[in-house]
């Protein structure tokens, strides 16, 4: 009885010495950085050495032996009350510098004791259990040293479990039990010391310490080595399960053949070899299942929804269907109480809750912006953000006061969503969507498993949501631009580089007749081959077709006024795979412009005949034929005369312009005319406007003097239009140089200027009515674009010819004209 008694209490204590080491070697590997980490490791190996020891002393068959384990024992004891102190702070959060390096400072102050058996231990006492030690000087010191370091400890772990909740109170509630377990037995071996002989229990103690820890090490995230523990045990346990089997088949050919031929033989060896060959993998491979099964039952069938959600989800383009997947398959397999979806909209610049399974309705559809609390912390930590643990690191001392300021806003964001975790999904680094999770309907806390696997799948869901959402803005994109087009009253057609129509709007149909079915896939309609051809080619040599006038026929056979603009239409790779035209009905605007011009016509005429009296009579009171005048009231009188004669000129070009866009030629009041008077004529009106821009004039009048018979008043106009852009297009300080010279038979002027110049594609087309190049010149000129156009429309009506000359942006332009020499 007392023999097998004795074996089972040193298994015990050799059973509580290897848990112990394997803990410390668990927790320490798994993160090497944490302190809390290194102290239990620390607290386990102290614990393990004090193990061995008394192992070592109840199994010491001399005196010499036991001396040597007493030694070991007596570290393990003065290393267990300073690291369960120090670990007992970590746990809880706690964190005391002064305290802690008084307790290392005696704890170093012991240790040379622990190997002296006179100061430490004295004397070795042989029992039925083996050797005991009596107390030496120092151990009465030692033992207050372990009641403050184990009291203090106790407590600081009560008053914090009294705090707590959630998984930290479950793990203060483990450690609390544990650790009581493992200080009873401490105790209890104090009292053989003091010479009372008690039933030895410490090592019965010390073994449950070490399971109780490693349950909250599996159950409860204690530490953090979940997995790597449960792992090791259960593949562990796989390689005893091998072991003992095929030692039992080697045992059973042995005893069959000792039984048969009545002698041990090597050969028994063959037979088992064989069996085991043959089983080895089946045999490994089945109980590694059945291993799994039980240790890992609960992964796999998360992992098998995991996967069929996600084959479901990667396939799925429609939001809503998504989210409806994604919260039916994590509420079912999760056991969750309620459950939100947040999504992250980039247009709007916040996050939106587009799913919630119950939780109140009023939360459904309300917004985060991308700097709420929540949002940012998943952000900073990403990974799962628990709500229990949020609230662990408020109510720590350690934590700093401007960090608790914001756990506190991400602890009322998630209770408004009465979430126990929020889930983060990302997508190449962005935050994507929120997962939030409330309590579990069995009150379970959310282990490893859960939030490892919950990570997973946030991670495929974030790939799906980004590429869902990229499927409903192309939706959303083109069924606006579907609609815009097709609700669009001007005709939008867009053609191959074949020139075959690929589509044709509601407002082609309108205006042209055509139903869609009838020309799509064919060629254009109301543009010949050719016509086609040559708008493609422009498109494609990178050259603008915009505002081209056309009259065409629709399918009535009625003549259509048009305005035609093409633009490329490019792929993914800006290379251009078609053309768009866009053509506008302007038959009513060609009405409303026979009315202005019949308008124009009539009212400058009408505007033309009171104002020639009005000019004739300030001639006459000027000339003094109707009396004497006052130098002021002469003065008077010619700034009327000036301006009767600026309006004269307005409205002369009011009714050259009805005339020329009427298609009729201008009428010319011809005369001699000497170039260079008709300059100076126009120089003298300018030159106050250039000298204020400090723009200089200068003229070379060459082979002078240069005659011709041309309409004096309109040329004079042409003129001054030509220097009126010179001075509009020319920065201060700059130069305007006039050249008068005979060319063959005629006469050619040149305005010259240091100007911005103009671009090459722009040269023709600024003689074009309300034509303008966009700059910010032109728009802080406030001109419409006709200067130019009616000097055209004069030179070309005297049987002339201009055109401009430019290098290229900010190297000047040159506007030359040439007219007829008079015989």
């Amino acid at each position: 009885m007392n023999i097998g008694f004795n074996i089972l209490y040193n298994l015990l204590a050799v059973t509580a010495a290897f848990v112990l080491f394997a803990l410390a070697g668990f927790v320490y590997s798994h993160s090497q950085q944490k302190a809390i980490n290194k102290i239990f490791a620390l607290f386990s190996i102290s614990f393990a050495l004090w193990c061995l020891g008394v192992w070592g002393m109840h199994t010491s068959m001399n005196y010499t032996i036991a001396s040597f384990w007493i030694k070991i024992l007596n570290l393990g004891s003065i290393l267990i009350p300073v690291f369960f102190l120090h670990l007992c702070l970590l746990l809880t959060e706690k964190y005391y510098p002064t305290l802690l390096a008084m307790l290392y400072i005696v704890t170093i102050i012991f240790a040379p004791f622990a190997f002296t058996t006179k100061l430490f231990t004295k004397e070795l006492i042989r029992t039925h259990f083996g050797y005991f030690a009596s107390a030496g000087i120092l151990y009465l010191f030692y033992s207050l040293y372990f009641v403050f370091c184990f009291s203090y400890g106790f407590f600081i772990l009560g008053r914090s479990f009294l705090k707590s909740f959630g998984s930290k109170r479950l793990q203060l509630t483990y450690a609390l039990i544990a650790f009581a377990i493992g200080t009873l037995g401490g105790i209890v071996s104090f009292l053989p010391i003091l010479g009372i002989f008690v039933l030895p229990i410490w090592n019965l103690t010390s073994v449950l310490c070490g399971i109780i820890l490693t349950y909250a090490i599996l159950k409860h995230r204690l530490f953090d080595i979940y997995f790597v523990l449960k792992k090791t045990t259960a593949y562990s346990l796989v390689t005893t399960a091998i072991t003992f089997t095929y030692v039992f088949v080697v045992l059973g050919f042995e005893y069959l053949l000792r039984s048969i031929t009545g002698y041990y033989s090597f050969w028994a060896a063959v037979p088992a070899a064989l069996v085991i060959t043959l089983t080895f993998v089946p045999l490994r491979d089945r109980l590694q299942k059945v291993t799994d099964q039980i240790f890992f039952r609960r992964t796999i069938e998360y992992q098998t929804a995991i996967r069929e959600v996600t084959r479901m989800i990667t396939s799925v383009t429609d939001l809503r269907t998504l989210f409806r997947l994604i919260d039916q398959t994590i509420m079912k397999v999760m056991c969750s109480r309620s459950a939100s979806i947040l999504l992250l909209e980039e247009r709007e610049n916040q996050y939106v809750v587009e799913k919630i399974n119950g939780l109140p309705e009023h939360l459904y559809g309300i917004t985060l912006p991308l700097n709420d609390p929540l949002i940012e912390y998943l952000k900073k930590q990403k990974d799962v953000v628990v709500l229990d643990e949020v609230k662990s690191l408020l109510a720590s001392d350690i934590t700093d006061p401007s960090e608790k300021e914001k756990l506190k806003l991400v602890a009322e964001e998630l209770e408004k969503f009465e979430a126990a975790i929020a889930v983060p999904a990302f997508h190449k680094g962005k935050l994507v969507g929120v997962l939030t999770l409330g309590e579990k309907l069995s009150g379970e806390i959310y282990n490893p498993d859960d939030l490892e696997l919950l990570l997973t799948m946030a991670s495929e869901a974030g790939i799906a949501i980004e590429n869902a959402k990229l499927y409903r803005n192309i939706t959303e994109t083109r069924n606006y631009l579907n609609n815009l087009i097709q609700s669009s009253d001007d005709a939008i057609i867009t053609l191959n580089l074949e020139g075959k129509i690929l589509s044709w709007n509601e407002g082609a149909r309108k205006i042209l007749g055509y139903q869609p079915e009838e020309v799509i896939g064919k060629n254009v309609p109301f543009l010949a081959e050719n016509e086609i051809k040559n708008y493609i080619h422009k498109i494609l040599s990178g050259e603008e077709v915009k505002v081209v006038e056309l009259e065409r026929e629709g399918k009535s056979k009625e003549k259509i006024p048009l305005l035609l603009t093409c633009s490329p239409i490019r792929d993914a790779e800006n290379k251009i795979i078609g053309v768009s035209m866009i053509l506008k009905d302007i038959t009513e605007l060609k009405k409303v412009d026979q009315l202005k011009k019949e308008f124009l016509s009539k009212i400058s005429h009408d505007l033309r005949t009171p104002l020639t009296p009005i000019y004739d009579h300030l001639s006459l009171l000027l000339s003094g034929k109707l009396g004497e005048i006052s130098a002021k009231q002469k003065e008077a009188l010619t700034a009327i005369s000036k301006q009767s004669e600026h309006l004269q000129d307005l409205i002369d070009t009011v009714i050259d312009l009805s005339r020329t866009e009427a298609g009729k030629p201008l009428e010319l009041e011809k005369e001699p005319i000497f170039v260079e008077q008709l300059i100076k004529k126009c120089l003298e009106a300018e030159t106050p406007q250039f000298a204020a821009k400090n723009i200089s004039l200068e003229t070379n009048y060459q082979n002078a003097p240069l005659a011709l018979t041309g309409d004096r008043k309109k040329l004079q106009r042409a003129i001054k239009n030509i220097l009126d852009n010179a001075l509009k297009f020319t920065p201060a300080g700059g130069k305007v140089t006039i050249i008068t010279e005979r060319e063959n038979q005629g006469v050619k002027v040149t305005v010259a200027d240091t100007g911005i110049g103009i671009e090459a594609k722009h040269l023709e087309k600024i003689f074009e009515r309300f034509y303008q190049v966009d700059s910010s010149y032109t728009r802080a000129s406030r001109g419409i674009g006709m200067g130019l156009a009616i000097a055209k429309d004069i030179i070309e009506a005297h049987g002339g010819k201009i055109w401009a000359e430019s290098q290229g942006l900010g190297k000047g332009s040159r506007f030359i004209f040439t007219l007829p020499v008079s015989s």
